[in-house]
């Protein structure tokens, strides 16, 4: 129930990433692509989350979800700065490479959507087991 959980939180966030793109760009995103991405999405999840590493902490989550937001900072400061020194006023003109813009979006808001339903599922998972108790 706690993945089941975890996955509707990461498609609703998921959602309304692809809802503001298609705003911004005014053409629907392809189906394949959207939902090819969100399977990626929700199996990196599904591994994070059952990993012995990952312990079931809210706290751990909490720092996971704040560290992927300031490496998406970070990593969009940079892809800045490279678009800037390049003569481009935006990033998304000149992307920084092969992995420049794709990696920053990975990171957040890919890492970070993860890290939030990962944090709801610990959230679910704590309140469970101090329910039984």
């Amino acid at each position: 129930m706690a993945d089941l959980i975890a996955i509707l939180v990461l498609g609703l966030q998921y959602s309304l990433i692809v809802l503001i793109i298609n705003l911004y760009l005014r053409t629907p995103l392809p189906f394949a692509v959207v939902t090819i991405i969100f399977l990626v999405l929700a199996s990196i999840g599904i591994g994070l989350w059952h990993r012995e590493k990952f312990s079931q902490t809210v706290k751990q989550w909490e720092r996971l979800t704040v560290r992927s937001v300031v490496l998406g900072i970070a990593f969009f400061g940079a892809d800045l700065l490279l678009s800037l020194l390049h003569g481009q006023a935006n990033p998304l003109h000149f992307p920084g490479g092969l992995l420049g813009l794709p990696l920053t979006l990975f990171v957040c808001p890919g890492g970070t959507i993860i890290c939030l339903a990962g944090l709801v599922r610990a959230s679910y998972i704590n309140r469970r087991a101090g329910g039984t108790k």
